[in-house]
């Protein structure tokens, strides 16, 4: 094996620790950070509810929001589709797909009918449980009462007018634990069980004592019996989920529950739930916008970039090379999306060729061939514009310094020695070397075009994959957030092997062993 042959082996060899790495360390932030998928479930019920929209009420109020929080069965269900409830390197391999996960499978009508015997008996066992669960609820609400970890606790007052029977450490952990959500749920409900208390969204619970047990005696022993019942069809639930493998949920729909690997792998990035779509269709979708503007920006800078870099070392120190460099350099000081946003506000909007927005026009498909390429000039100069001005300035300051260093090395010397011409010296020979650290950078860039500019885009109106991603953040759709992780991770990985290579084919000087 040559030495540049086992360069580039070891390279690749470390792409699948680095990305293992990468990825695990995002992972493992994801899940303990505060906003995750359960509380974003939680807030949009509770926003339901200040809107009137829960339950079919009008006009709820902010006390209303804050009652409203996910049972435990929600909340066991939601902790179990997005693998909370496995430790935080188990629901990692599920995700990266080398470890199996559950998958649920609802069953159709023509299986049901033709085994009554197992889905009679499952709708019979869910009907008793609802029933049970209902009377269950009933005695709690009609005796404000709450049962929480095993044990009873009674209403005593309200969170915020809680006033002097309560202590005021236990009214603010009660206060905290409805601001925090999910994450710090558990946490805070530890801490006042352990003195004695409980709460469910604005009231707060008080453990029932043995000396006031007795005065609740019928009602405790008429739910502890309830509660009984319960545990029984639970366990029969759990009979028939191992035996045949199917499960039913509160509504009555019936589930094969069985395992698989489904992860990235797989090719298997998961579900959006802010979009209701799987994630790479979405990608696919987007790629395709920030690739288009991504590739014509970084085309264009190199046909503008080049040619001026080149003409400014020919023409060093004179007016036109100090002329440019101040545009060059006030292009530089200026963001990509800060420059769209001056052509939109100031060319756009005074001349009606170009449009404000968009990367197409709407009404494209019933263009003719020309007119619709006339359409997509229009509404991308500005944005390449914007795309350009990232590495304009770098590019072209890098030409310039670079073709300055090889016009006075030895070998262009020798040239102009033997009598070779300005313009072959300059051009074949000087500017072929002066390109290599720029086109070396082919690979590094290849990122860039995939990611996209969640500025620009969003300046723009663009749909593209660098808004996405930003929404992606800001609503915490993790699917989303990992799965343009990965893509950014891989390419950037192979393309700084893809620059090397590059480096190697134009340079026979490099070597890699």
């Amino acid at each position: 094996m040559s030495g540049m042959t086992a360069y580039f082996a070891r390279r690749l060899m470390l792409v699948p620790f680095t990305f293992v790495a990468i990825t695990l360390m995002v992972y493992s932030v994801l899940r303990v950070v505060p906003g995750g998928p359960v509380e974003q479930a939680e807030l949009v019920m509770q926003m339901s509810a200040m809107q009137g929209e829960a339950g079919g009420a009008g006009g709820g109020d902010i006390t209303d929001a804050g009652e409203m929080q996910l049972d435990e069965e929600s909340l066991q269900a939601l902790q179990r589709y997005y693998s909370l409830d496995r430790p935080t390197i188990i629901g990692y391999m599920q995700w990266l797909g080398v470890f199996p996960r559950e998958r649920r499978t609802r069953v159709q009508a023509s299986t049901i009918e033709r085994h009554p015997e197992v889905f009679e008996r499952l709708r019979e066992l869910n009907s008793a449980k609802q029933q049970y669960q209902n009377s269950f609820a009933e005695i709690l609400e009609d005796n404000n009462l709450m049962y929480v970890g095993g044990k009873f606790f009674e209403e005593v007052a309200d969170i915020v007018f809680a006033g002097d029977q309560i202590p005021d450490e236990i009214r603010e952990r009660a206060e905290r634990m409805r601001i925090d959500g999910f994450r710090r749920r558990a946490r805070h409900l530890s801490w006042l069980m352990a003195r004695g208390y409980s709460a469910r969204g604005n009231i707060l619970y008080r453990e029932i004592e043995p000396a006031t047990y007795s005065e609740k005696q019928d009602v405790l022993q008429q739910a502890e019996r309830i509660l009984k019942k319960i545990g029984l069809i639970d366990y029969k639930l759990n009979d028939v989920l191992d035996t045949y493998g199917y499960e039913i949920e509160r509504a009555g729909n019936i589930y094969k529950v069985d395992t698989h690997f489904g992860g990235i792998l797989q090719l298997d990035f998961g579900r959006s739930y802010t979009h209701g779509r799987p994630v790479i269709s979405l990608i696919v979708s987007k790629m395709e916008v920030s690739i288009q503007f991504g590739l014509i920006g970084y085309f264009m800078t190199w046909i503008v970039c080049i040619p001026l870099g080149v003409f400014k070392a020919l023409k060093h120190r004179s007016i036109f090379d100090t002329g440019t460099s101040f545009v060059v350099f006030l292009g530089y000081a200026m963001p990509g999306f800060v420059v769209c946003l001056v052509l939109l506000s100031t060319v756009a909007v005074n001349v009606d060729w170009l449009p404000l927005g968009g990367y197409k026009p709407d009404n494209i498909e019933e263009m003719a061939l020309f007119e619709a390429i006339v359409g997509r000039i229009r509404h991308m100069l500005i944005p390449v514009i914007g795309y350009m001005v990232g590495g304009f300035a770098t590019m072209t300051i890098l030409m310039k310094n670079s073709l300055l260093d090889n016009l006075g090395a030895d070998y262009v010397r020798t040239g102009f020695a033997k009598g070779l011409s300005e313009k072959r010296v300059v051009f074949v020979h000087a500017l072929r070397n002066s390109l290599i650290p720029i086109t070396a950078g082919i690979g590094h860039a290849i990122g860039l075009l995939f990611a996209g500019s969640f500025l620009i885009e969003r300046t723009c109106n663009i749909d593209g994959m660098g808004l996405m991603g930003f929404e992606a953040v800001l609503q915490r759709d993790y699917p989303i957030i990992m799965a343009t992780l990965v893509i950014g991770v891989l390419i950037r990985l192979f393309g700084n092997i893809f620059s090397d290579i590059i480096w190697a084919m134009i340079d026979p000087r490099i070597r890699f062993g």
